[in-house]
């Protein structure tokens, strides 16, 4: 009877590792297709942009001084007015120095993985994301904290008249992927690696709207289209490399991944915003 139950438990014990065996072939292969839901981040290169800020601000201030000596403002205000402006500005390049020339923009979004029946490759995925103004007041508001509506509002006296001032911003980000996907799984976790192909944009629409004495009027505007507040957007069209990460159950796993990207064709507004060569990914992947 010992040997007997002995045998039993061996063939059982055999059994067992088989339909484990099994279970996590068929994860391996039969959970290629999925859904995700996350946050994609890409990145914004302001390296070119930040180049143009004291120049922008300096033909901004020309032309308010312009129309200033116009009005017969005598030269040795100017001067010092001029003088003031010229600290400023060699203030504001010392910081530009150590500002960063990447910017992360988060975007909402997710994708889809249909599973193709190819020895190399597992799946083809189609994922993409979006950030705008309205979003980022909403989740803004979902932490406590109130975004100006609009973004700046003053009202002053000049020269006896009342005058005022009212700027708002709206932006935009977007990003949309198609990859082919290789997964190496391992029941409770998997590695991604994928190859594809990015179309990226984004931009910010700037409203300054005033009300100025007439004689402030012409040299404002011109102040303001030095600004180039129109030349705010970029996009482009890249290839990228990716290696992914998740963990969890077979059917539901936190992900993560990062993308080197290469872009093939981009084009910026006046301030020269462009893709950045990183993006990447969090969230939550559910496996069918």
């Amino acid at each position: 009877m010992g040997g007997l139950g002995s045998a039993m438990t061996s063939r059982r014990a055999l059994a067992a590792a088989g339909v484990f065996l099994a279970l996590a072939l068929g994860v391996a292969g039969a959970r290629a297709g999925g859904f995700n839901v996350g946050c994609e981040i890409v990145s914004v290169d302001v390296a070119g942009t930040l180049t143009r800020v004291p120049g922008a601000f300096q033909g901004a201030f020309d032309e308010i001084v312009a129309m200033l000596a116009d009005q017969g403002v005598p030269p040795v205000e100017l001067a010092d007015i001029e003088a003031d402006f010229d600290s400023a500005l060699a203030d504001l390049n010392a910081s530009l120095v150590t500002f960063p020339t990447l910017l992360p923009l988060p975007l909402l979004g997710g994708g889809i993985e249909f599973s193709v029946p190819w020895v190399v490759i597992d799946g083809v995925r189609l994922s993409g994301g979006i950030l705008n103004g309205a979003i980022v007041r909403g989740l803004a508001a979902m932490g406590g904290v109130e975004v100006p509506d609009p973004l700046f509002e003053d009202e002053f006296d000049l020269e006896g008249e009342t005058a005022s001032f009212t700027v708002d911003a709206d932006m935009s980000a977007w990003a949309i992927s198609v990859e082919a996907v290789k997964r190496l799984d391992i029941v409770v976790a998997a590695i991604n690696l994928s190859a594809g192909v990015d179309f990226l944009g984004g931009g910010a629409t700037i409203q300054v709207d005033r009300q100025l004495p007439p004689e402030w009027i012409g040299g404002v505007d011109a102040a303001l289209g030095a600004l180039h507040l129109d030349g705010v957007r970029w996009s482009a069209v890249a290839g990228h490399f990716g290696l992914g990460l998740e963990v969890g159950f077979p059917f539901l796993r936190l992900t993560a991944g990062v993308r080197l990207l290469q872009p093939f064709v981009q084009s910026s507004g006046w301030w020269d915003l462009r893709v950045g060569g990183l993006t990447g990914s969090v969230g939550v992947v559910i496996r069918f």
